[in-house]
């Protein structure tokens, strides 16, 4: 079971610091009604529309990170596996909310700018949220009392 709990921690804290680098939202949106659809990404890291990075990034990825050191910290302690399991569902759920929030209200509020918006999570929201299920079931299987 020892085995198990670290490959399961490691592939968590892995997982979980690859999710900042992916997009964990991406919105395409014309601007007028002759131009392409620019694609709005935002990663933990920092946010691109079209070819232009935002100076000012996000830092999302900052509390992913210090979970993900955390739950590889409890590969000895599960006690402290645990506590970095939950930092990391609690920094994914807030994460989530907020990216779902911030989609509905794009989806809603650029109807008139573009109806033809598309708004969505990115794949870097589903790899957090898997790496949150590997770290609980870390959890679950480490021998440490």
């Amino acid at each position: 079971m020892k085995l198990l709990s670290t490959v399961l921690l490691g592939l968590a804290a892995a997982a979980a610091i690859a999710a900042t680098f992916l997009p964990l939202s991406e919105l395409l949106i014309r601007l007028a009604p002759e131009q392409p659809q620019t694609a709005y990404v935002t990663t933990g890291w920092s946010t691109h529309f079209g070819g232009t990075k935002d100076e000012h990034g996000p830092l999302f990825a900052i509390p992913i990170v210090a979970a993900a050191v955390v739950i590889a910290a409890g590969i000895r302690w599960r006690k402290v596996a645990f506590a970095g399991a939950a930092a990391l569902a609690g920094v994914t759920g807030m994460l989530f909310v907020y990216l779902l929030n911030a989609i509905s209200f794009h989806k809603a509020g650029n109807i008139a700018i573009d109806p033809a918006l598309e708004a969505g999570f990115g794949n870097g929201i589903w790899v957090l949220i898997a790496a949150t299920v590997l770290a609980f079931g870390a959890v679950v299987v480490h021998p440490d009392d």
